[in-house]
């Protein structure tokens, strides 16, 4: 099963983006996508950062939109934290600090180009319609957010699945998909488990102890630098790791028929 919805390649290509997005594959790893000597410089100047925050996943249970922390850090805002708020502050906090984000995640980089700066210009250069920083409620989403798992907390991600899914009334998407590059990884644990199992909608409630009523999920142990690129509406996590952190850039991949990927967090 894992040959079957995992390729390996070198580079990215238009045949790949094709091959996810029309859910014929699961997870697309690109090696060695961001070179080790930067993914080092980054990482030093992101665990020196003084704006590392909790990160949360948005979960529905008994028909309520939560936010769970599973054990990963950030540094930027994801868009996710303004669903289901009254707080106008905190959606006008999620618009405010997109750029200083991007500008922000460049500067950890010095003179380099971003891992996700590389990543939107492929993506626009090899889909025929283009990639494009979205802008859901009509101003510029962030696109590209910087996780941290710590290791003593990492059996929090490695518990229960999750899946992650746009509500439409944001953005009715034909399909979602995760990036991630990753920039630290510890020796041992810390595998992408994904489960081969049709996209979920966005509304779906997932049950309780969902990992024992899935099959077995496919484990992909990734490599500093690499490059994953995996549909989020599968159930997914990650496995609790040993030894030092878990850094990756993230973004999230929008697609809507004849139109241009739409990029985000």
């Amino acid at each position: 099963m894992g040959q079957r919805i995992v390729r390996v390649a070198k580079k990215l290509s238009a045949d790949l983006i094709d091959e996810l997005i029309h859910d014929e594959i699961a997870v697309v790893r690109i090696e060695g996508y961001y070179p080790a000597h930067l993914c080092n410089l980054l990482s030093h100047n992101i665990l020196s950062s003084q704006d590392i925050d909790p990160y949360t996943h948005e979960v529905i249970e008994d028909e309520k939109l939560l936010q769970k922390y599973f054990g990963v850090d950030r540094i930027g805002i994801p868009f996710n934290s303004t669903y289901n708020t009254a707080n106008p502050e905190a959606i006008h906090e999620y618009y405010r600090n997109a750029s200083v984000q991007i500008e922000r995640l460049r500067g950890y980089c010095e003179h380099f180009l971003s891992p996700i700066d590389k990543l939107r210009l492929e993506l626009d250069e090899l889909f025929i319609p283009g990639a494009t920083v979205a802008h859901f409620e009509h101003k510029k989403m962030l696109a590209g957010i910087v996780r941290i798992s710590r290791a003593e907390q990492s059996y929090l991600s490695a518990s229960e699945p999750h899946f992650d899914a746009l509500p439409p009334e944001y953005a009715q998407l034909d399909a979602q998909l995760a990036a991630n590059i990753y920039l630290k990884v510890p020796d041992a644990g810390g595998e992408l488990e994904i489960w081969d199992i049709p996209a979920l909608t966005p509304l779906t409630q997932a049950p309780e102890q969902w990992r024992a009523q899935l099959p077995d999920p496919v484990k992909i142990k990734p490599s500093q630098g690499d490059l994953l690129i995996f549909n989020c509406r599968k159930p997914h996590a990650i496995g609790a790791f040993l030894g030092e952190d878990r850094i990756t850039t993230q973004m999230f991949i929008g697609y809507q028929q004849e139109k241009s990927l739409l990029l985000w967090n």
